[in-house]
């Protein structure tokens, strides 16, 4: 399996500062071009597709960004094309078609097929995972397939027990810093989701991974400090 590097999170970093600077279209057609040049580099498309992730959240919510948001799905989906088992593009396609607002301005998203596609992107990551070596990051998978879950309407409230294999996972996950300052912004979110929503044993056990894992994160220290909802 193709796992994240250092590359991947320096990139990510330097593209999302780009777009939040409104610089981000240099970078986005040098990645274009190269991608262009060798459509067979699932390396060049991963790049390509990462970037077009990073700079969504600068793009605001009108039709140019319902306009980026399905093509860096659809960018993803080149990538997975060339290397099935390229692990940050597939937890990122299902990311964005679970974590992502479902509107764009006038422009609707089909949560319904998304959150589908999504649990089969997911359910591919827990095969390809349980034949690796594990890695820290893996227990987002679960996360994420929590969450997912519980916007396919298969719960009513948005707890961890609506997956349990998610405490399996916990329970294994190494205590170690993914260190990843960039690329941890996005595989903290389900986590972090998980713990707003989450009582007693449930979200100790999150927030103890979580921290762990990133707590270098100012979304995990942000919502460390909100209250427990009863």
């Amino acid at each position: 399996m193709r796992l994240i590097t250092a590359a991947d999170d320096e990139l990510y970093g330097l593209a999302s500062a780009a777009g939040k600077l409104g610089r981000s279209d240099r970078l986005l057609a040098g990645l274009a071009a190269a991608r262009r040049a060798d459509p067979a580099d699932a390396e060049a498309a991963g790049r390509h597709a990462l970037a077009l992730m990073a700079v969504l959240p600068s793009l605001g919510t009108g039709g140019a960004a319902h306009v980026r948001f399905t093509g860096t799905i659809d960018a993803f989906g080149e990538v997975l094309s060339l290397e099935p088992d390229h692990w940050l593009a597939r937890y990122s396609r299902a990311r964005l078609r679970t974590l992502i607002p479902s509107t764009y301005g006038a422009y609707s998203v089909d949560m319904s097929a998304g959150l589908g596609h999504a649990r089969e992107d997911l359910d591919h990551l827990f095969a390809a995972q349980a034949g690796d070596v594990p890695q820290p990051y893996f227990v987002s998978t679960h996360a994420l397939a929590a969450v997912v879950e519980h916007l396919s309407g298969s719960s009513t409230a948005l707890a961890p027990s609506t997956r349990p294999d998610l405490f399996d996972a916990l329970a294994a996950c190494p205590r170690v810093p993914v260190r990843l300052p960039a690329l941890g912004a996005i595989l903290c979110e389900p986590l972090a989701t998980l713990y707003a929503a989450a009582q007693g044993t449930e979200r100790d056990a999150i927030g103890e991974v979580m921290s762990a894992l990133y707590g270098d994160q100012p979304a995990v220290a942000a919502v460390r400090r909100q209250p427990v909802r009863w």
